[in-house]
């Protein structure tokens, strides 16, 4: 059985909700904070998602200070890497430097990836995972 990794950071909603769904569905997987994230595995990440790593980070500064407002300081970075101005390089160096700018929770098992809380996904993604002996439908 593929075992998958969870990204998120505590005290985040959609993290914790990410995590309660995989534990309740019996999907194996790892936690780990985004704060102890490798640059080797931003960079897999970032690999591994259309549009690279830009599409780690939040689309724009005004969504990312409403979903993180005791850091609305760096919506201006987040405005700098979607402007474009920035290279793939120096975008995993600053989310390297700075992982609360990605959007959480990231799960994957190496191969497919699944940025944010998407329920449809997940359970599209499940269906016929081989948990605990029965099959999900």
């Amino acid at each position: 059985m593929v075992n998958w990794t969870l990204f998120g950071k505590s005290g985040n909603p959609s993290y914790e909700v990410t995590k309660a769904w995989l534990r309740n569905h019996g999907i194996p997987h790892d936690d780990k904070s985004v704060y102890q994230m490798t640059r080797e595995e931003i960079e897999k990440l970032a690999s591994q998602v259309p549009g690279g790593a830009k599409s780690l980070v939040y689309p724009d500064g005004f969504s990312y200070a409403m979903m993180n407002p005791q850091r609305a300081v760096d919506r201006v970075i987040v405005e700098e890497i979607q402007s474009g101005s920035l290279s793939e390089n120096d975008i995993l160096a600053r989310l390297q430097l700075s992982p609360h700018l990605m959007i959480t929770p990231i799960l994957t098992n190496g191969t497919q990836v699944i940025i944010g809380y998407q329920y449809e996904t997940m359970v599209s993604t499940f269906r016929f995972v081989q948990v605990r002996d029965v099959y999900m439908a």
